[in-house]
């Protein structure tokens, strides 16, 4: 029999094969007694460990909760010693409390984000792990002489009402075309389906924005711009909508026509103020890379733009910036050419 003891969570298969990735589920919580149970459940019943994926190991980040949360987490850890394990912090909001976790929780080759009142499909985990492994084998994966370059996979959520049942959805929903220039206006990565590598994990917990419209969009944002990523059109979630929700998606069309307004209002300069960051952050590693030179020029253009009706014309015409539903697109270019991002 093959043996290794790489990590304690070892398994071996019928076939003598040796488990030796291991994946962190990382979870915030926040006043989530209501469907938490739940959500713990689906995660602990993954398929990762039957398949001989990955060994699962759940972490959470209790955000304040003042609703019983920490002891339906305390149940849980009891019940599953050694796999689940959660810590109280203070109040951050959902951004840097995903940020925290993500900063303290080295030591896994892959890593997932939970939101506290989803649920998920059984083969959830497996099936992101097999992809981000293709990836790997693909060649995509690999960066010369550092290993693996940042690889992020997630899928389109299933949306669902309170009880899990599926909802009719109404609104356009394009099949989805990643990609640096989209990213740095739009978000299509849902964090919750999120599954990625440890390098993206150190790349985005190594310098912690302060300017980062939502922490996945900033994982969307460094993934196309020093990795890669696979979007999953299949869902393996279902992605519960109720009044509770921090982020939401809408079924109906004036629903949706009503938020996606009040959504460019709010978000009016937020893009522009997140790639300063981005460019802040990573601005050594964009100008030494000669494979990176497109996407420093584009991103230098976008934050020119602000100050330059020329570069914002330049930035329009170009065509490398897009948001994923045409009627979008032709909106947003707009907003560029009157200064409104």
């Amino acid at each position: 029999m093959k043996l290794c003891a790489r990590f304690a969570g070892l398994k071996i298969t019928g076939k003598g094969y040796c488990l030796v990735d291991k994946i962190y589920v990382l979870m915030s919580s926040y006043n989530g007694r209501k469907y938490i149970r739940e959500q713990l459940d689906s995660i602990m019943a993954q398929d990762c460990q039957e398949t001989g994926v990955a060994s699962l190991f759940l972490f959470v980040r209790d955000d304040g909760s003042a609703d019983g949360t920490q002891k339906i987490l305390e149940q849980y850890s009891g019940k599953y010693p050694g796999r689940i394990k959660w810590f109280q912090g203070n109040n951050k909001g959902v951004i840097q409390s995903f940020f925290e976790l993500m900063a303290n929780a080295g030591g896994a080759d892959y890593y997932a984000l939970a939101d506290q009142d989803d649920y998920w499909m059984p083969s959830k985990i497996s099936t992101g792990i097999k992809k981000l492994k293709q990836m790997e084998q693909d060649g995509s994966g690999k960066n010369t002489g550092t290993g693996s370059i940042p690889l992020l996979y997630c899928c389109r959520p299933l949306l669902a009402d309170e009880r899990l049942n599926p909802l009719s959805v109404h609104v356009d929903n394009p099949e989805m075309k990643p990609g640096f220039g989209n990213a740095l206006i739009e978000n299509i990565v849902t964090g919750c389906t999120a599954v990625f590598n440890d390098s993206l994990r150190r790349m985005v917990s190594g310098h912690i924005p302060e300017h980062a419209t939502m922490h996945d969009r900033w994982m969307y944002l460094a993934a196309t711009c020093f990795g890669d990523i696979y979007y999953d059109e299949t869902p393996y979630i279902y992605y519960r909508q109720h009044s509770g929700n921090a982020v939401g998606k809408n079924t109906g069309r004036l629903a949706e026509l009503k938020y996606r307004i009040n959504k460019f209002k709010k978000d009016n300069q937020s893009s522009s103020r997140q790639a300063l960051e981005f460019l802040r952050i990573f601005k050594t590693e964009l100008e030494n890379r000669q494979d990176l030179q497109e996407k420093e020029k584009l991103l230098k253009l976008f934050i020119k733009g602000k100050k330059s009706s020329s570069a914002r014309k330049k930035l329009v015409n170009s065509g490398r910036i897009y948001r994923q539903r045409s009627l979008d697109n032709k909106i947003f270019k707009i907003l560029v050419r009157i200064n409104f991002y």
